[in-house]
């Protein structure tokens, strides 16, 4: 399918988050940090509403494997029973999407399933769709959720790519933990890198030659 529409001219792009309520209570300071950020959107927004507006996890998951099982614009690859199967089991679905609101008259530009690994300290994507018909989307929703991690000092992302996406995870770094591995890949990204050891270190070097210089010059 030929990209109809480009994200990057999309002014306003939504992210919500939307938590599963059966992992809600355990996730409390994860919602809680991402409730902070202005740039995304966390639902439910109270306990209280988790079932009482479409804005929650059932809805939305139901919402998007509509599209889905009708379209076909959204998990190209990607079988009914394992869809729906991640969505059972995920913590959290992050969807991005036009400016209004992604229910019930919004479009999903893509969506990503996560599950939290706490003790690590990482997180594992485990399912992640953008739609075909938009270009740019997978982009956007990548780096949301690097953004995401950072934002909740996570130090590693897990996610399974399938031989036709790997290049595109190793555009934005992320490495095959088995080099061998051709189809259903284990990809890793670290996110926390220690950076500007070389910088500093390559800043005295070039000082110090400037120095040398001077000093030649100077005899």
């Amino acid at each position: 399918m030929e990209s109809r529409y480009n994200i990057k001219k999309e002014m306003e792009i939504k992210t919500s988050v939307y938590f599963n309520p059966r992992e809600i209570h355990n996730l409390d300071d994860i919602k809680i940090i991402l409730e902070n950020d202005t740039s995304i959107s966390v639902y439910p927004n109270s306990e209280d509403d988790s079932e009482s507006t479409y804005n929650n996890y059932k809805n939305v998951t139901d919402y998007i494997y509509r599209i889905f099982d009708k379209s076909r614009v959204l998990c190209k690859g990607i079988g009914s029973q394992y869809l729906i199967e991640s969505f059972n089991r995920n913590d959290a679905v992050v969807v991005i999407g036009s400016s209004m609101d992604v229910l019930p008259n919004g479009n999903v530009f893509g969506f990503a399933g996560l599950k939290f690994n706490q003790e690590e300290n990482s997180l594992y994507i485990d399912i992640i769709c953008s739609h075909t018909g938009i270009k740019g989307a997978g982009d956007f929703l990548i780096k949301k959720l690097e953004d995401i991690s950072r934002n909740l000092s996570i130090d590693k992302i897990y996610l399974k790519s399938v031989e036709w996406a790997i290049s595109f995870y190793e555009k934005y770094g992320y490495i095959k933990q088995d080099t061998s591995c051709v189809d259903d890949c284990l990809m890793i990204k670290n996110i926390r890198k220690k950076i500007g050891g070389k910088k500093r270190k390559t800043k005295r070097n070039k000082t110090n030659k400037r120095r040398r210089t001077r000093i030649r010059r100077r005899n």
